[in-house]
């Protein structure tokens, strides 16, 4: 399935944006706290961090309310300059992320970054709205389309993000204009001084 998903930055204060989203009718839904850790062979050659990033596997550890998740996964994501049309993954369960961690630096792995943040989720009329408390980065907030966009060329693509910028425009938090804010790109952005 390729998935389509808008990521804004916001502005309010959590506790802020919570209050409006409340008054909307949202709930919330559930709440996890995830650590990625980003490793790379082509750290050195960080001129196009998306090409990076495509080359590179996370370490993935979630935790939920009742439940942990660890898994390996590797993302490609497709660009069109830098609006991001589509990303598809690849998972795979992992009991000991140290061990796979080890594994990776065995054969030329480094880290990367890591990215770690909170990310409770509210959901209104189907409509899911994952909030991320994102350290050393601020809060940001991601809406992905529940549609599968497989075989869609670019121009649905980005209808689909208008429409679901749009939806949450009309919510009255105070959002960038910015729609496709990747956690790892701007944290590597600043951790390798490339602002």
């Amino acid at each position: 399935m390729k998935e389509v998903e808008i990521t804004v930055k916001v502005k309010d204060r959590f506790e802020d944006a919570i209050k409006i989203i409340e008054s909307e009718g949202f709930v919330k839904i559930r709440e996890s706290h995830i650590k990625d850790v980003y490793l790379s062979q082509h750290i050195k050659v960080l001129k196009n961090i998306e090409n990076v990033l495509n080359k590179s596997v996370l370490l993935r550890y979630l935790k939920t309310d009742d439940r942990e998740y660890k898994k390996i996964t590797y993302k490609h994501k497709v660009y069109d300059k830098d609006q991001l049309i589509a990303e598809e993954k690849i998972n795979l369960a992992c009991e000991d992320l140290d061990k796979a961690e080890k594994l990776f630096k065995a054969l030329g792995f480094e880290n990367l970054i890591t990215v770690e943040y909170d990310c409770p989720v509210y959901a209104k009329d189907g409509l899911e709205l994952a909030f991320q408390k994102v350290k050393n980065l601020g809060l940001l907030l991601e809406v992905e389309s529940k549609l599968d966009f497989t075989n869609a060329n670019y121009d649905d693509i980005k209808q689909e993000k208008e429409r679901l910028f749009k939806q949450i425009s009309r919510l009255g938090l105070d959002i960038g204009l910015q729609r496709d804010i990747k956690k790892a790109k701007e944290l590597i952005k600043r951790k390798y001084n490339l602002i």
